[in-house]
């Protein structure tokens, strides 16, 4: 194997930073040893570099991200989160490799915003999300809002209500809704997993009733629920882990969950799972500074048993500026093509090459089938 293309650590205690990022590991070096030893260079297993969409300020930018049905690469995000006044849309239409400048999605400019996820429905319709912050004496709480599009983002619908019932600080949604049928879409809230109508706006519970937190939910080819859960049965971020299940599945529609025992423990937003056109499923996840010092690297792993285990020893790394990461960047993750997936983050180090801002990077699928870290 060619030394440039190792791959870095993924051990929980943090980032083996001794290793460069794979994607900067591809120069003259590597080329000419591949040369001398009749290596083929394997161009296609390594990510590209990142490329910037937009420049942002501070706070939660939260970028969320799909692809459209004409092939569009969509993401959406704050300039300056901590309750921006408006969310700002940039657009590919090269597969992410270029991307349009950020413009504000009319109408979206009622609150001060903590922004939410994206999702292309079955029917090619998109679905945007997000919530508002209010605040009245010492009560706080968010509403969450959501609107669509039928003609690939290029215009949306009026802006609606999800109504909740006793609506609290942690009524947010960061991920893509699970579409389980025409008006029937799993959100999982931080402080609520429900399942919405929006033809009735009729909510009823998702499964067994269980709070999943402010986790992915996905279906499986084989039609098993997948759940970001860190624990047992609740949202809240965690400070001693009780019941630490770190991932759950259930094969009768959310009725009974089974641990996963493979997933990351932090249950607020900080990961993805994204289903392939293969039935692979692939975690994108945080690899953490000793004593979780912070972010320091994005990875892809993937599943190819319909999430029964995962590969976490073939770990790809698709970011490590070899520093911290600044802010949480909330890494998203798509299939682009039958070849390639994106992945979305914000990085807010004020010192890297034009400053804060929101990154995307291509990775080829074939990545996942490398050998595994030493």
């Amino acid at each position: 194997m060619i030394p440039c293309l190792t791959r870095e650590s993924s051990t929980p205690s943090g980032p083996v930073l001794r290793r460069r990022p794979v994607a900067r590991m591809l120069g003259a070096a590597c080329v000419a040893l591949a040369l001398a030893t009749g290596v083929a260079f394997a161009a296609d297993l390594v990510p590209e570099a990142p490329v910037r969409v937009g420049t942002v300020i501070d706070g939660h930018v939260h970028p969320s991200l799909c692809v459209a049905r004409n092939g569009d690469v969509l993401a959406v995000y704050n300039q300056q989160g901590g309750g921006g006044k408006e969310l700002l849309l940039s657009r590919s239409n090269d597969g992410g490799r270029t991307w349009s400048a950020a413009k504000p999605i009319p109408g979206i400019d009622r609150c001060s915003i903590y922004p939410g996820s994206l999702t292309t429905l079955s029917t090619g319709r998109i679905v945007l999300q997000w919530s508002c912050y209010h605040k009245e004496g010492e009560k706080l709480w968010r509403q969450p809002h959501y609107c669509t599009s039928d003609d690939d983002g290029r215009t949306w619908s009026e802006v609606r209500e999800i109504p909740l019932p006793d609506l609290t600080n942690y009524s947010c949604l960061r991920h893509p809704l699970l579409e389980l049928a025409p008006n029937r879409w799993v959100l999982p809230l931080y402080d609520r997993t429900i399942v919405f109508d929006p033809a009735t706006s009729r909510i009823e519970p998702f499964g067994d009733g269980r709070r999943h937190g402010l986790v992915p939910i996905v279906k499986t080819r084989e039609g098993a629920f997948l759940s970001g859960a860190p624990v047992a049965n609740s949202g809240m971020p965690i400070s001693t882990p009780v019941n630490l299940v770190r991932g759950l599945r259930s094969v009768d529609q959310g009725r009974t969950w089974h641990a996963l025992h493979a997933l990351p423990t932090f249950g607020v937003a900080g990961y993805d799972l994204t289903v392939l056109r293969s039935g692979w499923i692939v975690l994108t996840s945080i690899v953490y500074g000793v004593g979780q010092d912070g972010e320091w690297a994005y990875q892809l792993s993937v599943s190819r048993d319909d999430g029964r285990s995962w590969e976490s020893d073939r770990a790809v790394t698709v970011y490590n500026p070899g520093r911290r990461i600044a802010g949480r960047g909330w890494p998203r993750t798509v299939q682009l093509d039958n070849e390639t997936l994106g992945t979305l983050f914000y990085d807010l180090d004020a010192n890297q090459v034009g400053g804060p801002g929101v990154f995307f990077v291509r990775t080829p699928i074939r990545a996942l089938d490398g050998p595994a870290a030493p």
